[in-house]
């Protein structure tokens, strides 16, 4: 991510908002007590969360460094095929602008005005489950300092109507259950798979299917705490292996001269299928993983309903040919009439 970042755009305290952009932020209802998120649509906000503690970074300047002062960055990657989910909720939030990367195969929905800024963390504040909180917290100082240091100069319009909110509380880490709320499916739509794993038995004359569910991440976050030691998600893995009743996994890989540590949780019994197919009927999944989600959904069942037969088989290596990596056809009727759009 940080060759992703690279160098920030000025930010130009001039700037004039339109009435739209002022309206925007009288609408926005922003957090101003520890751990309970004001705003209404808490499905959008946990979500919401939830990806970017997955797939988003927070890029905040340094406020006492001499050089110029930017804005605060926040930047969500998705794969080029998810487009559609980046527009999306980059309307809905009416935050940001989409970057489309063709020649690196993805797709990045960039918030960097102080408006949309202020929009997202009014969202996800109160509603993060992981060590980037801290992330969080510093772009709300960010915000604070910058209000403390203006705030008798000539503001825009936009920015005196923000600073008599001011200040920004930041929330501590949620700690209600996974189930409680959309976070989960966010963090799933960046971070998780689902597989449709078909084997030959070599001591049987027959064939195998397992049906996966699995989350993958880095075992420590990326920033040291303040006494210079790491900080590990052990902790939220170990939660949602507890929400789906399984083990978490360790993970070494050598690259090159570098070695990656990862934590991973599969849903691959009954029952932690089950749960996962209950959390996802609640709160579905929005991106692309939607689809393969679908498909994974569909062989399980045929696989309750009647195991064994050439048919199960037939299908199962039909669905693969479209699946995760390989899919090429993509329909975004689920964004219609979304739930996170519900308030």
């Amino acid at each position: 991510m940080p060759g992703l970042v690279g160098g920030f755009g000025n930010f130009k305290y001039s700037i004039l908002f339109s009435e739209i952009t002022i309206n925007k932020v009288f609408n926005c209802n922003f957090n101003s007590n520890s751990n309970s998120n004001s705003n209404s649509n808490s499905n959008l906000s946990s979500y919401l969360a939830g990806l970017i503690e997955g797939d988003g970074t927070f890029a905040v300047h340094n406020f006492n460094s001499k050089t110029k002062k930017y804005t605060p960055k926040i930047i969500i990657i998705f794969k080029k095929s998810d487009l559609s989910l980046a527009q999306f909720l980059r309307d809905i939030t009416d935050s940001g602008k989409i970057y489309i990367k063709q020649d690196r195969g993805y797709v990045l929905w960039q918030i960097q005005d102080i408006v949309g800024i202020f929009t997202i963390v009014n969202f996800i504040n109160g509603y993060m489950r992981t060590p980037k909180i801290e992330a969080l917290q510093r772009t709300i100082n960010w915000i604070n300092e910058y209000i403390v240091q203006n705030q008798n100069s000539k503001l825009p319009s936009t920015l005196l109507i923000i600073s008599k909110i001011y200040p920004i509380e930041s929330s501590s880490l949620d700690q209600s259950e996974i189930n409680s709320n959309a976070w989960f499916a966010g963090f799933s739509d960046a971070d998780s798979n689902f597989s449709i794993n078909i084997h030959k038995r070599s001591n049987k004359n027959s064939t195998r299917i397992q049906l996966y569910y699995r989350l993958e991440i880095s075992q420590n976050y990326h920033k040291d705490d303040s006494d210079g030691k790491k900080i590990s998600f052990f902790f939220i893995m170990s939660k949602m292996a507890k929400f789906l009743g399984v083990n978490i996994l360790s993970r070494t890989r050598i690259k090159g001269d570098k070695q990656f540590f990862s934590y991973t949780i599969m849903a691959h019994n009954k029952k932690s299928q089950q749960i996962i197919i209950e959390y996802f009927k609640k709160y579905p999944l929005i991106s692309s993983k939607y689809l393969d989600y679908k498909d994974w959904f569909y062989i399980l069942e045929l696989q309750k309903s009647n195991p064994i037969t050439t048919s199960y088989l037939k299908e199962s290596l039909r669905i693969r040919t479209n699946f995760n990596k390989t899919r090429t056809n993509y329909n975004w009727d689920h964004l219609k009439n979304c739930y996170l759009t519900k308030i």
